[in-house]
């Protein structure tokens, strides 16, 4: 399958930001990003979901409903397997990776991301969900280290902040290396938020 994703920064870098986009995302949606975390020595990625929305090619998703009310995210997990591995990986060590995912993106982190066996420098998860709230989520053995930050608006009316508090209550019982930030507004990343997470990548 076609790689659909856009780069921010030249070939001399040590880190490698992921930044992952939500429902009716595209690979531009947050391209200014750079410009706002100032990360020296640094490359960005922003990777375009398979499955589109519309009709324009301006709109995609991580998953599709199927009829059944399933959802379908094939080519998500084939996706990542191909970017990760010869876009990622092949020129950098795992721990100098970072992900930011917002909304459906920051799901996207919880249930694969996290799921693999690679440390991450760190994990950086924004207004997510479980897809089951049924069930208790955990991650890879491997990433019990990684940093994760929970990112949560006080006043998000599209995905409640019960959804992150219950993913960081599940991860704090697994002993994850785990914790959340608050912030006024709503569906939305603070900039309070960036800072920290600026900071981790920084080291």
């Amino acid at each position: 399958m076609n790689l659909e994703f856009l780069q921010v920064g030249n070939n001399n870098y040590n880190k490698v930001i992921v930044f992952i986009h939500g429902w009716k995302g595209n690979k531009n949606s947050f391209e200014s990003l750079p410009s706002i975390i100032k990360i020296p020595d640094s490359k960005w990625f922003f990777p375009q979901a398979p499955y589109k929305v519309d009709n324009l090619n301006k709109e995609f998703s991580w998953a599709f409903e199927k009829n059944d009310g399933t959802f379908e995210i094939d080519k998500t997990v084939d996706y990542f397997s191909k970017f990760l591995n010869e876009h990622i990986l092949s020129f950098i060590d795992s721990k100098k990776v970072f992900f930011i995912g917002f909304s459906q993106g920051a799901t996207l982190c919880y249930h694969l991301i996290l799921q693999l066996q690679h440390q991450w420098g760190g994990v950086f998860p924004i207004a997510g969900f479980k897809r089951n709230r049924q069930s208790i989520l955990t991650i890879h053995e491997n990433q019990k280290n990684t940093p994760i930050i929970i990112g949560h608006g006080l006043n998000d009316d599209v995905i409640p902040i019960s959804s992150s508090e219950e993913i960081y209550n599940d991860l704090k019982k697994n002993n994850s290396n785990v914790s959340f930030e608050r912030f006024n507004g709503g569906h939305k990343i603070s900039i309070n938020y960036l800072k920290k997470v600026q900071a981790i990548i920084n080291g």
